[in-house]
């Protein structure tokens, strides 16, 4: 297709060219017979019965942060107009915080409809005066509702949107598994949702190169600065948020867009990093007194510097289960404690969770990122990561004496007292 700006496309007036890619241009239009703004992507190939219906589909998305699809025509789309820039960063952490819930509002929004973007990348998303919008969504592939096979197998059908056989997506955003040519699904967007974040605090990509075989190598084999030591602002929490994000197994990952939202929320609610370290102790003794109430101890009894009435903090214990040995992590945010197993919750909360493949647990130490949990069942000595995962074995010992405390240092390094 050739246009130019008096070109009409049935009822749609060609203004100026907006830009181009491998698949096609990009066009401000007028719609004639509503008088607005539009923008026509136009394709270098034919869209067959299946987009057309598919991407009905996607403009089945009505989202404030998603840029709606209002048309198909043979071989062209037509969307909302946008204006606005290109994200880029870094920008203030609570402006970053902001635009990252905007974004994964609209991840939700189009995940939920088993729609997956898979090119997500800060050029196609734009900061209007109304907010984020998030451009493109949707058209690389839809998974549908499970269907059931000829063989009375429950199947998941995916179809593709782009060319068949094509890996689409961006190299710096594009997740491991995109890279290496396997199916992507909405952890993939997770990925590069994390990539994008990354960039928005510190103001460059966690993956770099010089050559796109150096990028590939960065995307698949290294692990990314930590946000605290590119801004040293960053709370702990945020990066561990971020961290997780960008882990090279897909089953690592945060495994929806709604977990990482409400997680950045709590970052949000916590108490900022720049506090002074007297300030952070207290914060810190409040939550080891919320622990012994929690697990019967108690009621123990804050005294404020100020004169005024005592303040009490209070938890309750999980239903019919006995816990000892609590042991709050060293970022004051989780406590565990151990009762048939390895239980946990976030003191921000108020429900205790058992982690899986912990029974016989004793003895109990944190690591210093506040990730994992060491124990002992008998005589080996394990690890179990608090976003999920089981158990991993970490060393065995000739006897079952080791009953001390565990100390973790930030080097791994792991010494038993016997």
């Amino acid at each position: 297709m050739t246009l130019a700006p008096g070109t009409r496309l049935g009822p749609y007036e060609i203004l100026s060219a907006l830009g181009a890619g491998g698949m096609g241009e990009v066009w401000k239009a007028r719609d004639t017979r509503l008088n607005r703004l539009v923008a026509i992507k136009a394709s270098h190939t034919s869209f067959s019965e299946r987009f057309e219906r598919e991407a009905r589909a996607i403009a089945a998305v009505n989202h404030p942060h998603v840029c709606s699809l209002y048309d198909v025509g043979p071989d062209y789309l037509v969307m909302e107009y946008v204006e606005g820039e290109s994200l880029h960063g870094p920008v203030p952490l609570a402006q970053a915080l902001a635009l990252a819930e905007q974004i994964l509002d609209a991840l939700d929004a189009a995940h939920q409809k088993g729609i997956v973007h898979r090119d997500l990348k800060p050029g196609n998303i734009l900061l209007t005066k109304s907010g984020v919008k998030v451009l493109d969504f949707g058209l690389a592939k839809i998974q549908h509702a499970p269907a059931v096979d000829s063989l009375g197998q429950v199947a998941t059908q995916s179809v593709s949107l782009t060319a068949e056989g094509s890996i689409l997506g961006t190299l710096p955003y594009m997740s491991p598994e995109q890279v290496e040519g396997h199916d992507a699904d909405t952890r993939s967007d997770i990925f590069a949702f994390g990539v994008v974040l990354y960039e928005l605090i510190a103001g460059t990509r966690p993956f770099t190169g010089k050559t796109q075989a150096n990028l590939v190598a960065s995307i698949l084999k290294e692990e990314p600065r930590q946000l605290f030591e590119m801004q040293p602002r960053t709370p702990r929490g945020l990066a561990e948020v971020v961290r997780i994000c960008l882990e090279k197994d897909p089953e690592k990952r945060w495994q929806s867009a709604r977990d990482i939202r409400h997680a950045l929320r709590w970052v949000a609610a916590a108490p900022p990093p720049s506090m002074p370290a007297r300030s952070v102790r207290v914060w810190q003794g409040l939550a080891v007194l919320m622990a012994a109430v929690a697990l019967g101890i108690g009621a123990w009894v804050f005294q404020p510097a100020a004169p005024g009435s005592p303040s009490r903090f209070e938890a309750s214990m999980p239903e019919s289960v006995t816990l000892s040995s609590p042991s709050v992590s060293p970022d004051g945010r989780k406590l565990a404690a151990v009762g048939a197993g390895v239980w946990l919750r976030d003191l921000d909360a108020l429900e205790w969770r058992r982690l899986p493949g912990t029974e016989g647990a004793s003895t109990l130490f944190w690591s210093p990122d506040s990730r994992y949990v060491g124990f002992i069942v008998g005589r080996t000595l394990r690890r179990v990561d608090t976003t999920g995962g089981p158990p991993e074995t970490v060393a065995s010992f000739p006897t079952a004496a080791v009953v001390g405390l565990g100390t973790w240092n930030r080097h791994g390094d792991i010494v038993m007292k016997s």
